[in-house]
């Protein structure tokens, strides 16, 4: 290769580096610039975020980080780089946390810590392994083939959910919480997401990269490497070799003191000059009452997730008290629910939940305890009456509140079955079965009842009846008793009842019409007299068994009248000393005030004066403020303690006087009583010992208020002298007394 072709190639091959290189500087500048971008060019302080009720994602950190400081942990804010979803809030991708988990917990059973010493021997296995090995490997190349299929449908599924791609997917820097072990029991550290409040493990692949943190102690920079995850990286941040300190050295808790007494914190702080972070210049914080109860801008917010729609609500913002909603939709659009999950609170009709199913067309509602019925939990079909039991739906109630200790009821167009828990009868169940309404009668009518009573020990089991049958269409009655012990088969009983129409009234006994099957071969036939008094008994039984079912249907029927208006109407319930909503009380309350204000302005205005009426007496009520003449002075003064003296002894005597009458009457009681006690009825002396602890009572708060008179009459004449002496109307006359010293 000539020299002249040499140097062209190396022309060439520098046009190329070049063109790389700017390549290169403007793909750098290109990312830099949006590292720059989403960074916010300014940051409000959390008092401020709090005020205004939004924020972007470092304002939302300080004001969380701000809380969990106050509140004890160690937090930091995360200064890093997250995927699009996080740093723009968007959930549809994301599954909604708050779908409540109906999966049944089934108790295991614990095993015996130690075996039993005898056992039975178990039967043998007669069934072929070979057999059981076939089965078991065809259900494994089945359950094989349908996880494949969902696996397929599942891997179509996250294709078509996958988002976008981010051109600059890993440079959006975004701003999180990071709590620390340490303090408040927390054992590992862990992420928190303040745009959603959700704690996230560290290896969460929604946070790409960290940079750095900070809080009001010190400022950390990452000086390793994320990209095998932020879960793989070292989080003691006074390890040097990983994280860098903007001040130099540890906050107090951090530091290792050597040499120095911990106890003296003061000479442990002084020992160690490290730099601090300056002081916030931040208002304090604070929430108040009402801005704690609004929850949510306009008490009310909305968050769609994955075919889920999460709303919120603030508490009373409601007419029907909802608090939370979660509806379930079928598609990605949210046009077809599928279910729909509410919370209640503070209602007056206690209910707390309700799940609606708009595939099954089904309603669950559970209720709080307190009620009046006690109900617990009710199911009902969208398409059965709304007032009737003449449709598919399921009570359960509490039944140790309730004195008939009903369980549950379930209600069908044909059916109406009753549950019950320790009842004094050992009744357990009733189950009902009507007949289909016809044209001429499209009223339901009772077929059969079924009634299944426990066993009952104190009998023997021949004797103990453990089902009746009443069959009301065909007339007749079925009696089935409990087994014995080593029987495998029980006594029965049949009844055809007699026509009470053509005998009068009376129950007639025909042998014939009745039959038996006794289990023990050996045992004696039950006399006809027994039987007679069997058929009278259940006779009687299925006649309160009917009137029974009658009244509870018209129960029933009422309380599902009530629950309709309860929910068309509902009503909210306002604690006693909640003075915004409780309009009763905070209007009693305003009353009181106002009375209190009425009368301290009153006793402001017109002060008591006690020459008042004497100064009217003499002079009228047209006297002035002018001061009195001795003379006046002298028989005005004179007139009022001399009342007041007369006042203070009639009352005395009127107290004495009544003291005296009732001691005597106490005094003649008890006489009359020593002189009867023999003679007298338990009734006679109940009443003599009620009314002589009532005159007791008397004659001692007569005696105390006597006592009490006595001692303050004197302080209560030394009060009105001194009040007198000083006196504007007696200026005079007080000035004379006090030269001369009179009294």
């Amino acid at each position: 290769m000539d020299e002249r072709n040499f140097d062209g190639r190396r022309k060439e091959i520098l046009q190329h580096a070049k063109l790389y290189f700017c390549y290169f500087l403007l793909y750098f500048i290109y990312r830099v610039s949006l590292f720059c971008y989403y960074q916010p060019e300014r940051i409000i302080s959390p008092y401020t975020a709090i005020v205004r009720r939004s924020s972007n994602p470092f304002e939302l950190a300080h004001v969380l980080v701000s809380w969990l400081i106050g509140a004890g942990y160690d937090a930091y804010v995360v200064v890093g780089c997250a995927k699009r979803d996080v740093c723009m809030a968007i959930r549809y991708r994301t599954v909604c946390p708050e779908i409540p988990d109906e999966t049944e917990v089934t108790e295991e059973s614990v095993p015996p810590e130690e075996e039993p010493r005898y056992r039975l021997v178990p039967l043998p296995d007669l069934t072929s392994k070979y057999c059981k090995e076939m089965d078991r490997k065809e259900a494994e190349k089945k359950q094989a083939e349908l996880d494949k299929k969902e696996n397929e449908r599942l891997k179509k599924i996250a294709e078509l959910e996958k988002p976008p791609p981010d051109d600059i997917d890993g440079w959006r820097t975004h701003a999180w919480v990071m709590v620390l072990p340490g303090f408040k029991g927390i054992q590992e550290p862990f992420f928190i997401e303040p745009s959603e409040g959700n704690a996230y493990p560290l290896n969460t692949p929604q946070y790409q990269q960290l940079d750095s943190v900070y809080n009001n102690e010190n400022y950390y920079v990452n000086l390793q490497s994320c990209a095998e995850g932020l879960g793989t990286i070292s989080y003691d941040l006074s390890d040097l070799t990983c994280w860098e300190h903007l001040l130099a050295g540890e906050p107090f808790h951090r530091r290792q003191l050597v040499g120095v007494d911990y106890a003296d914190k003061k000479t442990a702080f002084d020992t160690e000059k490290h730099l601090d972070v300056p002081t916030s210049w931040v208002e304090k914080l604070d929430i108040t009452a009402d801005e704690y109860e609004q929850r949510y801008p306009g008490s009310h917010k909305v968050i769609r997730y994955k075919k889920v729609v999460l709303e919120k609500f603030a508490p009373y913002s409601e007419r029907d008290g909802i608090i939370k909603r979660v509806k379930i939709f079928d598609d990605y659009a949210l046009t077809i629910p599928l279910l729909t999950y509410e919370w209640y609170k503070n209602r007056v009709d206690k209910m707390l939940t309700a799940k609606i199913d708009h595939t099954k067309r089904e309603v669950r509602e559970t209720f709080g305890v307190g009620r009046k019925d006690h109900l617990l939990k009710h199911v009902y079909s969208l398409d059965a009456p709304p007032a009737s039991v003449e449709g598919e739906r399921t009570l359960e109630f509490n039944y140790y509140a309730r004195l008939d200790h009903l369980t549950k009821l379930v209600c069908t167009p044909l059916t109406f079955d009753e549950y019950y828990t320790d009842r004094a009868d050992r009744l357990e169940t009733r189950f009902i079965t009507y007949t289909e309404g016809s044209k001429s009668d499209p009223k339901r009518q009772v077929k059969d009842i079924v009634e299944t009573y426990s066993r009952n020990t104190d009998i023997p089991s021949k004797d103990d009846i453990w089902k009746k049958i009443f069959h009301i269409q065909e007339n007749t009655i079925e009696l089935l008793y409990h087994y014995d012990y080593n029987f495998v088969t029980n006594n029965t009983r049949s009844f055809i009842k007699p026509n009470l129409a053509e005998t009068g009234g009376k129950i007639l006994f025909y042998p014939d019409k009745t039959n038996g099957y006794i289990a023990d071969p050996c045992a004696k036939p039950p006399r006809p007299l027994d039987v007679y008094y069997a058929l009278c008994d259940n006779m009687d039984s299925e006649y309160q068994s009917r009137k029974h079912i009658r009244d509870r249907e018209t129960d029933i029927n009422g309380y599902l009248k009530q629950r309709q208006h309860e929910l068309i109407e509902p009503v909210l319930f306002v604690a006693l000393f909640d003075t915004e909503r409780n309009e009763a009380a905070k209007k009693g309350w305003q009353e009181q005030e106002a009375q209190k204000a009425e009368i301290t302005e009153r006793e402001k205005e017109a002060e008591i004066d006690p020459l008042a009426p004497y100064l009217a007496r003499m002079f009228g009520s047209g006297h002035g403020a002018g001061a009195l003449t001795v003379k006046e002075a002298t028989i005005v003064r004179e007139q009022c303690i001399n009342d007041f003296k007369a006042k203070q002894l009639a009352r005395q005597n009127l107290v004495q006087e009544r003291f005296d009458k009732l001691n005597a009457e106490y005094k003649n009681k008890r006489l009359w009583y020593l002189a009867n006690q023999f003679i007298l009825t338990p009734e006679k002396e109940s009443a003599y010992f009620a009314m002589s602890a009532e005159l007791a009572f008397q004659v001692h708060t007569l005696e105390v208020r006597l006592t009490r008179h006595k001692d303050l009459s004197g302080p209560r004449l030394k009060a009105l002298e001194d009040y007198l002496g000083k006196h504007p109307l007696l200026k005079e006359y007080n000035r004379m007394r006090h030269y001369y010293r009179m009294k």
